[in-house]
């Protein structure tokens, strides 16, 4: 009976924990996207200013292992961002791993579809 009630007990504490997952607002995303003060910035420039409707982001950049910005090679899209924050932003990183980053990242990746979704070819009736 106790290594039944021990096991109920394990499963329940698991089931918990992977509801506390954090999921991604890609609504506040967008918002961080397009705010200037975002990261601390100080400069007026947002995300926005240097990739409007996603200029210059690709899926390269969530796949590759290395990326190179600004002439420093980072690892991950999260630290690319923290570049751009600190840089032209005139901000401070932020956590790679806290939901601001999350929400940032899964709207990139919105703007990233739908360009993708732009470039797809039309079929010509009658061809």
């Amino acid at each position: 009976m106790k290594e039944k009630m021990f096991i109920l007990a394990t499963a329940l504490v698991v089931a918990g924990s992977l509801s506390l997952a954090y999921a991604a607002d890609i609504d506040n995303g967008k918002a961080l996207f397009e705010s200037p003060t975002f990261g601390g910035g100080t400069t007026g420039k947002t995300c926005k200013s240097c990739h409007p409707g996603g200029e210059g982001l690709s899926k390269d950049l969530f796949d590759c292992e290395k990326i190179t910005i600004m002439g420093m090679e980072k690892n991950r899209v999260e630290e690319v961002v923290n570049v751009c924050i600190e840089n032209p932003m005139g901000g401070s990183a932020i956590d790679t791993e806290g939901e601001e980053m999350q929400d940032l990242v899964a709207y990139m990746k919105t703007l990233v579809d739908k360009k993708a979704k732009k470039k797809t070819r039309r079929k010509i009736e009658g061809c």
